[in-house]
């Protein structure tokens, strides 16, 4: 048996096409997204929600899930369960495999989806909105202003504009701090 944890707050679901879930599988699919809580309509699928919003509450909400989880398992059911996360953060597939550790359970690691890995999929997707953002940077706008005009989830436009960054296709401008602008190719 498998228990998949899907921070959807960090890479969305569109990786839940590739994964062979048996009827015997748990599927937790954490997010607050309305958007993503709707298309988690699969019996398979777990959408766990209502936890508060801002920095790293879904991964604290993840970890204590998992913990909870642990907690109630007998040593024979440990010893039968394998623990999967799908994350890009680094910093929550550590302490989920920490947490696996102590409870002596099987987890596959890693499960870090980072951006030169992913599929096709979800890499066309931080394509196309890495295409829009850059389209809307003609002159300096600020990260609110660009995601207000997309209207797309703050996990999928932060992953995109963060790419940007780590690219070097877009800075900060150096009149304003709270402004961005492209860089352009000399």
């Amino acid at each position: 048996m498998k228990i998949y944890y899907i921070d959807a707050e960090n890479i969305g679901i569109n990786m839940l096409n590739e994964l062979t879930i048996s009827i015997l599988d748990r599927v937790f699919v954490f997010t607050n997204s309305e958007n993503l809580k709707s298309t988690c309509s699969n019996v398979l699928l777990s959408c766990v929600s209502g936890y508060p919003s801002g920095p790293n509450q879904a991964d604290f909400y993840i970890i204590a899930h998992l913990s909870n989880v642990l907690s109630h398992l007998s040593k024979a059911e440990k010893k039968a369960i394998e623990f999967n996360l799908y994350s890009k953060d680094q910093n929550l597939w550590k302490a989920f495999e920490f947490q696996c550790l102590l409870a002596g359970v099987k987890s596959n690691a890693p499960h870090i989806v980072i951006e030169n890995e992913t599929s096709n999929a979800i890499t066309t997707v931080n394509t196309y909105i890495e295409e829009k953002i850059l389209k809307l940077m003609s002159q300096p706008i600020t990260s609110t202003e660009i995601q207000r005009e997309l209207k797309i989830p703050q996990s999928e436009f932060t992953s995109s504009f963060n790419q940007l960054i780590k690219t070097g296709k877009i800075k900060r401008s150096e009149s304003s701090k709270k402004h961005w602008l492209q860089v352009k190719n000399t």
